[in-house]
């Protein structure tokens, strides 16, 4: 589970889902002024996507059955619909549901066999391949009766967004959107960036002296979903790992440890009260209402909290890279991707139509939107400087392509890891409450990871 079940808003009704992720698009963009862009965007772009090599008609009138997670990316590509229809004579019918009801009902439908949906978006991917769900994306790369390279370009694609879903050398699946684990700061409390772990602790304390502000939040519930992602950044860029590359739970090795223990003595000693019950939701809005100078998240936050009319704060905010230790710094990653259902009766349809959809052109016109693009190109785009900042998407856009999604991809992708992401949050909200030492909580979790790996 990455970062998005931060999305979980969702757990209302599918209107109010819709609602929630309509509200990241980016800074003075409305919703109906974003799907303008991208109306005018996919009447101006035809030729840009019939320049391709490709029969684009070869599969009209078939009809693709799409179940989402609402997100803004969804919320973002459904005015597209129209176009990619256009251009092909296929049909998406679209099924979103909020991300919890996503995530029950997905697995029992695909657990039965049925072809369809024939494309879905993927929450545990470790599950998704485990369980033989998706056929492998590349066939169709391979395929030129069904994909142009050249006009494709992966090379444009962030190479750790292409990472996170191959596993061997087989990819199972599209990514769809890039975010990358940032510190977002109040300038005026935090005017410099910490260039280390230490130097955070101390640029926290200072700030929470200057006022009634803490000086930092992050999440640190014991919700699975949660924490384990920001935490992530910090086990990761002290060199450690949750699953080490020959399999092995890394939790208490000593750059676990330490890594572990100041992201929770930053929480305890600098953090809000009551922040050990914590998730995405309470903590952003903790910032963005001014009781917090740092939180460390998601850059697919930037949206709102740099928006001075959602955010007190937005037009005094900066962001930072995670700090480096020994030189150097990984922070946690994360990417929704798409799968093909194996046993759908149009693969080749379901492949034009993501190809289609994390093409140049089409992420183009999405970046301004929804501020998670794939490709670098479209980071470097006029429309999304303008869209963020130039600032901003500068250094969001060196973030995700400095990223190395292996540490994240170890774990993510085994098929144990939604069991032992629950140790992990519990330990982390034990320690954070004062109930565990960090040696203590930790045993547990690395006991904890042991016997959840032994079922593999």
């Amino acid at each position: 589970m990455g970062p998005v079940s931060r999305r979980a808003f969702l757990e209302g009704t599918l209107a109010a889902a819709g609602a929630a992720a309509a509200a990241r698009i980016l800074p003075g963009r409305s919703r109906s002024d974003a799907l303008g862009i991208l109306d005018r965007y996919g009447r101006e772009a035809q030729d840009q996507y019939t320049s391709a090599r490709i029969n684009w008609k070869r599969y009209a009138g078939t009809t693709l059955a799409f179940a989402a997670s609402a997100n803004p990316w969804v919320t973002g590509i459904q005015p597209l619909f129209a176009e990619f229809t256009k251009l092909t004579g296929i049909k998406i019918n679209m099924s979103v549901l909020g991300e919890v009801e996503f995530v029950t009902k997905l697995p029992i439908t695909l657990s039965s066999g049925a072809g369809s949906p024939d494309i879905f978006m993927i929450d545990q991917l470790g599950q998704a391949i485990s369980a033989g769900w998706m056929a492998p994306i590349n066939p169709f790369l391979e395929d030129k009766k069904v994909t142009d390279l050249a006009w494709y370009d992966p090379s444009d694609l962030f190479p750790a967004a292409v990472a996170f879903p191959t596993v061997k050398g087989t990819q199972w699946a599209a990514p769809i959107t890039a975010e990358a684990q940032l510190i977002y700061a109040r300038r005026d409390l935090v005017p410099t960036a910490p260039a280390t772990f230490p130097g955070l602790e101390t640029a926290a304390a200072a700030a929470a002296k200057k006022g009634s502000t803490s000086g930092i939040v992050m999440r640190s519930s014991a919700d699975p979903s949660e924490t384990p992602w920001p935490l992530g950044g910090f086990v990761f860029s002290y060199g450690g790992y949750y699953i080490d590359p020959e399999g092995h739970p890394g939790f208490t090795t000593p750059k676990a440890l330490e890594a572990v223990t100041i992201y929770t003595d930053l929480l305890r000693k600098w953090g809000p009260r009551g922040v050990s019950d914590w998730g995405w939701e309470q903590s952003e809005q903790a910032f963005e209402g001014g009781a917090a100078a740092m939180f460390s998240d998601s850059s697919s936050f930037a949206s709102a909290i740099l928006n001075p009319t959602t955010s007190k704060y937005g037009s005094e905010t900066t962001l930072y890279s995670l700090p480096k230790h020994n030189g150097m710094v990984r922070p946690n990653v994360w990417y929704w991707t798409v799968g093909i259902n194996k046993n759908s009766k149009n693969p080749d349809a379901a492949w034009l139509f993501l190809q289609w959809a994390t093409s140049k052109p089409t992420t183009a016109a999405l970046a301004p939107v929804t501020g998670t693009a794939i490709r670098s190109s479209a980071w470097a785009s006029p429309a999304i400087a303008k869209a963020l900042g130039t600032e901003a998407a500068g250094a969001i856009r060196t973030t995700l392509m400095e990223a190395n999604s292996q540490p994240m991809a170890l774990a993510w992708t085994n098929a144990n890891w939604s069991t032992i992401a629950t140790s992990v949050a519990q330990a982390i909200s034990s320690i954070v409450s004062g109930g565990s030492s960090v040696r203590s909580a930790m045993n547990q979790c690395q006991n904890a990871a042991v016997a959840a790996l032994k079922n593999k």
